[in-house]
């Protein structure tokens, strides 16, 4: 009987290969009776496979067919006619051509091919993204809709649809033009505020679905089940995927008639290794550092915690500055655009990157590619990488055991999400996770529906969308008090998806109860005087229940979001804005980065997302109760606008989004290659077709331009 443990340790060892006849022996045997366990040795021997003399490489690829890793296969010449047949089975055709799949795939495949709905539970590495790639190259839908959780996700699946881009206009805000065939790639909250009418949808897709499950932080997952429930209305075919889940309820394979299915096919190995707090943490982790190779991705729960680890880190080992040009000047850039201080910028000196969700999106797209690039030998990131971007490393480290801000446990469902990011196919065929504290024990959750289930915790907001006839005897009255409410009426309550009803009510309350002077003060459009801001502000601060959202983006106090907004306002431009209130910062004892990620939290938190959302809800709810008072409307939406955008051209924001710093797109707009009126697809026409290089300020901006132009399918200075 072989002994699995000693089969492993060697395997793990590096002298196994002078005795490969017995291991790859041992390899067959194993895959013949447990064929997960002979998957996994197969992938450890895989690791070694250039040491191996080419008899036993090809007996190896044999075995990679045995256990269903057909894409590692390297040659088909070496292989015996059955095993050659059954890799070719495996091969997708059209624009996805070469593109092999392993034999868990092949068989979620099938059932999406034969128009069959499917809810996906595998492991990160398993390749679920890619089978809607390849089911959209095997099929001929018309218009497709793609969720997923992260902006960051928006752009790195806007990219992989380019493939499809003769067939497909691809949709990713809503100042876009449909065309006849569409793939619109969209967070829950933009397509929710999508302002054209959806049209016909004959397939949806919908990412990381276990965020359906509503949660203490459940406004995200509100907006998921929304999302859900406006897309099952829609009849189409659909495709749920997420990492390992233990179960979805009965009822919703029933009532959405789809197939679950948990696959644990991996397709790397993971090592785990237990590190030790002695003398202290920082010591243990720098020595770590000392001695491993391969890139590095630490996790910490939160951007000061970050920050605290690299500048220990900086204190107790002696590290070289990097030579590479293109990070030297990433660190002079950000010091002139942002403060020579900030930690991010004096990171990039020494070859570390620094990726947390405070950042600007076009640098933490640059972080992502410079570490894949291994420009960067280590990547310190909070949740926001490993929810939100496709990337992964040889090695993780996970240096805190808690969570957010709010210094919750990890729980094992993300201590494995977290791990999945260790190891990759064809790059890190072995991953490594180091940890401090003893991992979470193992607990999978359960994934409620509450969109096709509610009950007595079902957020208003879920409620009100549901049709009449679907609502539990037990909800009844609660739904009937909400659409039929006499403070407002219930078509803006249903209107309004992205705050609670309860919410809406209160603040149309709140302003019946005015007097006509005061009620007056409210008439204001396009153009507010400080006083308007201030006077709206309090509002959404006491009664719209904006509080919350605005202390995430460091935003104090009604007075404070009011010296803000109105600073944003007078300043017109987002450089002078930043630079002044950092400044400012600073000089009342401020750390210069807390000043600076304060003022990045507030551009891309609150300014650019959570304020144009409460400013044009109270927009909605002041016209209502203006109307019913007898004056005329009020009308907030252009100022919203105008700061959603940040007081520059609409296209900036989704510039952003594909790569392009606005510091750059300012650039280009002032040399003319696009107008500032230009939508989003007049300025990528404008520059698809030229050579962007010669514009760029150095090898930095260089290669920015030139990812920025690959992400469009347009020209670069390599051609």
């Amino acid at each position: 009987m072989i002994d699995k443990s000693d089969l492993r340790r060697s395997l793990q060892s590096n002298d196994w290969v002078g005795n490969s006849f017995k291991i790859l022996s041992d390899i067959s045997s194993v895959s013949s009776f447990d064929e997960a366990t002979g998957r996994e040795f197969v992938i450890r021997a895989l690791d070694s496979r250039n040491q191996l003399s080419e008899n036993y490489r090809n007996i190896l690829q044999e075995l990679a067919v045995k256990v269903g890793l057909h894409p590692y296969v390297e040659e088909l010449n070496p292989l015996s006619l059955r095993s050659a047949i059954i890799h070719a089975s495996h091969r997708a055709e059209g624009v996805m051509d070469g593109v092999i799949l392993h034999s868990s795939q092949a068989k979620v495949l099938r059932y999406l091919v034969e128009g069959r709905s499917v809810v996906l539970s595998a492991p990160t590495s398993f390749g679920k993204s890619l089978l809607i790639d390849i089911l959209i190259a095997s099929k001929d839908f018309v218009n497709l809709v793609l969720i997923v959780p992260t902006l960051a996700l928006v752009e790195e699946t806007r990219r992989r649809m380019a493939l499809f881009s003769e067939r497909y206009s691809i949709i990713t805000s809503s100042n876009q033009t449909y065309g006849d065939n569409n793939i619109f790639v969209l967070t829950q909250e933009r397509f929710l505020s999508l302002e054209e009418e959806l049209p016909p949808v004959d397939f949806f897709a919908i990412d990381e679905f276990y965020k359906l499950s509503i949660t203490e932080e459940g406004s995200r997952a509100t907006h998921l089940n929304q999302a859900l429930l406006k897309l099952i209305k829609t009849g189409a075919q659909f495709y749920m995927l997420g990492p390992s889940i233990r179960a979805i309820p009965d009822f919703a394979e029933q009532r959405l008639n789809c197939k679950f299915l948990i696959e644990s096919f991996q397709t790397v190995a993971i090592e785990l290794h237990a590190l030790s707090k002695k003398p202290n943490k920082m010591e243990s982790l720098a020595t770590l550092l000392d001695n491993i190779d391969g890139p590095t991705m630490i996790y910490c729960q939160s951007p000061a915690s970050t920050r605290k680890l690299l500048k220990k880190y900086l204190e107790i080992r002696d590290i070289p500055q990097t030579e590479d040009p293109e990070l030297i000047e990433a660190s002079e850039w950000t010091s002139v655009n942002y403060h020579s201080e900030w930690l991010v910028s004096k990171a990039l000196r020494y070859g570390i990157g620094i990726h947390h969700g405070k950042l600007p999106r076009a640098l933490g797209r640059f972080m992502v590619r410079a570490f894949e690039e291994k420009k960067l030998s280590i990547l310190l990131c909070t949740s926001t990488l490993i929810e939100g971007v496709n990337t992964a490393a040889k090695n993780v480290v996970v240096f805190d055991s808690k969570i957010g801000g709010n210094r919750q446990p990890l729980d094992f469902f993300t201590f494995n999400n977290i791990r999945g990011r260790s190891g990759r196919m064809f790059k890190h065929f072995v991953g490594h996770v180091f940890y401090f504290d003893t991992p979470p024990q193992e607990e999978l959750p359960f994934v409620d529906v509450p969109a096709i289930n509610p009950n007595a915790s079902t957020p208003s907001s879920l409620l009100i969308q549901m049709d009449k006839d679907t609502i539990p005897d037990a909800l009844k009255e609660k739904y009937a008090s909400l659409t039929s409410n006499p403070l407002i009426p219930a078509e803006i309550l249903k209107k309004i998806t992205s705050i609670e009803p309860e919410y809406l009510i209160a603040t149309a309350g709140y302003l019946h109860s005015l007097t006509t002077q005061q009620l007056g003060s409210f008439i204001w459009s396009n153009r507010p005087v400080y006083d308007d801001i201030k006077l709206t502000s309090e509002v959404i601060w006491v009664h719209l229940g904006g509080d919350a959202s605005a202390k995430k983006s460091a935003i104090y106090s009604p007075s404070m979001m009011t010296y803000w907004i109105w600073s944003l306002y007078k300043s017109r431009s987002v450089a002078k804005f930043r630079g002044e209130m950092i400044r400012n910062q600073i000089q009342k004892n401020g750390s210069a980065d807390d000043a600076v990620e304060n003022v990045l939290s507030f551009l891309r938190g609150w300014a650019s997302f959570n304020y144009p959302k409460y400013l044009t809800a109270l927009s909605d709810i002041a016209s209502s109760v203006l109307r019913a008072r007898g004056f005329e409307e009020c009308n907030y939406y252009p100022f919203a606008v105008s700061i959603e955008h940040l007081f520059q051209p609409s296209s900036f924001s989704t510039l952003e989004e594909y790569g392009l710093p606005s510091e750059i797109s300012e650039q280009l707009l002032l040399r003319r290659l696009f107008n500032k009126e230009d939508d989003i697809g007049e300025v990528i026409s404008s520059l698809k077709g030229i050579d962007l290089g010669v514009h760029a300020g150095g090898i930095f901006e260089r290669k920015i331009l030139e990812d920025f132009q690959i992400g469009i399918g347009g020209k670069t200075s390599n051609g």
